[in-house]
């Protein structure tokens, strides 16, 4: 009797171990009304099997949302659609001895942290004398539904159809000479400093709107001898972008003269220089946010067909072409998801990274998302104990954050996910937290 008992008191704990481990849908569902941040925000969410194409779980999956940069991942399959895997650095003529050249929106262009030399190098090599025609473009320097008064913010360069070191400056506090540097040094001139008291643990710039006049503010008191490492306080800001700056900027970097001149007749015989560099595009795109670099991949797919640089021409050819068939209309008007106008749905983005998947392979496809625990914009968030298991895009902005990507189970499976969490007014970490949580069982039970 006692062993029989006994029997059954192990299958009773080993029927409690079994459900323990299982994350089912019902589960799943009520997490995502209770967990701390969910319960007065509006959570989207869907779970996808992609083997198979089931859904194991899904909240809100067919209404409209707020992507934030998630935005990104539409981005992200337009250029690889349209520009593939050689990004055109610039266009140009040649006509006795002269050479007139043209931007494609490249944002490689002496950009400080990824700088491809592929058009540096072809300009400074070459014997005949320069001549820029400035190529229309459609769009404004920000794009629709923008913040205004953003323009200081690093995020927030200016569209442009010729980038040239980012769009941005760059400054840093020296430790070894105590000096401050501008880079690029064009700028040093229009810079003002000024010591603040008030100020103690950091530095900051501000610039004039719609002019590139810089504030430099920074503590009274300095101790490098306590930093641990130099460059320090590293800033960074957009510049205003002109075709005039550009030209200088060039001039003085090529330390040669590059004048201005109107629409070349034969345009029609235009020669493209190409870079092989996609994938650091892509990647920089995704890991980082780039905002620029969303926004120049979309002028750049609508320059290969046209004269005019068009982000909205861009979004119409990428959605008949790409999204024809999907289930909901695709309200689309960036490339950087800064804007609020962009409205997507839980499963559209599943839906995406299941052509994504497709279309490149987990492999490659992983190494081009942040990985959490590991780099980019997860760097902080979403490690696992045996490395990471998500691999997937964020997006943020005030009240909003979503998370799409794929999850690898502890039982090796992959799924793909989409989490946009809406309207919120706490702070977005707790809404990471609880997403953590969701994924993280997920990863356990799957």
């Amino acid at each position: 009797m006692n062993r029989l008992l006994l029997i059954l008191i192990c299958c009773i704990y080993s029927i409690q171990a079994v459900q323990a481990q299982k994350y089912t849908k019902k589960r799943i569902l009520k997490d995502l009304k209770e967990l701390p941040g969910f319960e007065q925000a509006f959570v989207g969410f869907k779970l996808v099997d992609p083997e198979n194409g089931k859904t194991i779980a899904s909240q809100f999956e067919d209404k409209y949302m707020t992507p934030a940069s998630n935005t990104k991942l539409f981005t992200f399959y337009s250029g690889l659609h349209f520009l593939g895997n050689h990004i055109p650095a610039l266009q140009y003529i040649i006509k006795d001895d002269s050479l007139i050249f043209w931007g494609t929106g490249n944002p490689l262009f002496l950009h400080p942290e990824y700088n491809d030399t592929t058009a540096l190098h072809f300009l400074k090599s070459r014997t005949e004398n320069l001549y820029y025609w400035p190529r229309p473009m459609e769009d404004d320097r920000f794009g629709p539904g923008w913040g205004w008064d953003d323009y200081n913010g690093y995020y927030s360069a200016e569209k442009s159809v010729f980038p040239i070191y980012g769009n941005s400056i760059t400054t840093y506090l020296n430790k070894e000479d105590k000096t401050i540097r501008v880079s690029p040094s064009y700028f040093k001139p229009q810079f003002k400093l000024e010591k603040d008291s008030l100020i103690r643990l950091s530095s900051f710039i501000q610039r004039e709107e719609t002019e590139n006049d810089y504030k430099f503010a920074f503590p009274s008191e300095i101790d490098f001898d306590i930093m641990d490492y130099s460059p320090i306080d590293t800033l960074t800001r957009p510049f205003r972008y002109s075709t005039d700056l550009f030209v200088a900027l060039l001039s003085d970097t090529l330390n040669r003269e590059v004048t201005i001149v109107e629409r070349p007749k034969q345009i029609a015989y235009a020669q493209t220089l190409h870079t092989t560099v996609s994938d650091t595009l892509y990647k920089h795109m995704l890991q980082k946010s780039d905002n620029l670099f969303a926004e120049q991949i979309l002028l750049m797919a609508s320059g290969l067909t046209n004269d005019t640089l068009s982000s909205k021409l861009a979004i119409q050819e990428t959605k008949a072409l790409l999204f024809n068939a999907a289930k909901d209309e695709l309200v689309w008007v960036d490339g950087s998801g800064l804007s609020r106008y962009n409205m997507f749905t839980p499963r559209t983005i599943t839906d995406l990274l299941l052509e994504v998947r497709k279309t490149l392979g987990e492999n490659r496809v992983f190494e081009l998302l942040p990985a959490g625990g590991v780099s980019g914009t997860l760097q902080d968030w979403y490690g696992g104990e045996n490395g990471p298991y998500v691999y997937a895009k964020s997006g943020t902005l005030r009240n909003n954050y979503a998370l799409s990507g794929y999850l690898k189970t502890n039982k090796g499976k992959i799924l793909i996910f989409s989490f946009i969490v809406n309207h919120y007014e706490h702070s977005t970490d707790k809404v990471r937290k609880s997403i953590e949580a969701v994924l993280s069982r997920i990863m356990t039970a799957y």
